[in-house]
């Protein structure tokens, strides 16, 4: 494993724990997009398919089950725990995703890819998925107007994380 996804993985694990923290410690989840949460959702549950498998390494095998994990996690505070729940919300968190994200990710998987197997177009669209799922947060930011400082260090962490992997993935082909 290269040094850049060991950092980029490390920066996507701050992101979570970032997230969570502020979730708990503030007792609200005001500014956090639980539709960017449930993407994620999908995208690791659809990219960590693999598990069930093959096996590569302890760190990959537990990275990819602790992020499933603090993802639902965290949409579990978000929906469904009080005091954390009865500050989320909906009318704020409206962005589409339905109709726009999920639909384009499909498209770009079934135009870009590199196997036209089951397990590869799959893999594709949880990439393209993910590059789209920052969408719904950055749109509650803008709604809102103002954002708090752990808030905008969890998107910015994310951000960072996205940015090695790009490097990670330009360093494998």
């Amino acid at each position: 494993m290269s040094w850049i996804r060991y950092i980029a993985d490390m920066l996507h694990l701050a992101s979570m724990i970032i997230l969570i923290l502020k979730i708990r410690n503030s007792r609200n989840c005001i500014g956090i997009s639980s539709k960017t949460q449930e993407i994620y959702l999908i995208v690791f549950c659809l990219r960590y398919l693999d598990l069930f498998f093959y096996f590569i390494s302890p760190y990959n095998t537990l990275m990819k089950i602790g992020f499933i994990s603090a993802t639902v996690y965290t949409i579990y505070l978000i929906r469904f725990k009080k005091p954390y729940c009865t500050t989320y919300e909906p009318s704020q968190d409206n962005f589409p995703h339905l109709l726009y994200l999920l639909p384009a990710a499909g498209v770009l998987a079934l135009i870009i890819h590199s196997d036209f197997s089951f397990f590869e177009m799959i893999w594709s669209y949880s990439i393209w998925l993910e590059a789209f799922a920052i969408v719904p947060q950055l749109y509650l930011l803008q709604r809102m107007g103002e954002v708090e400082n752990i808030t905008s260090n969890y998107v910015i962490t994310l951000g960072l994380y996205r940015f090695f992997y790009i490097f990670h993935w330009y360093g494998g082909f």
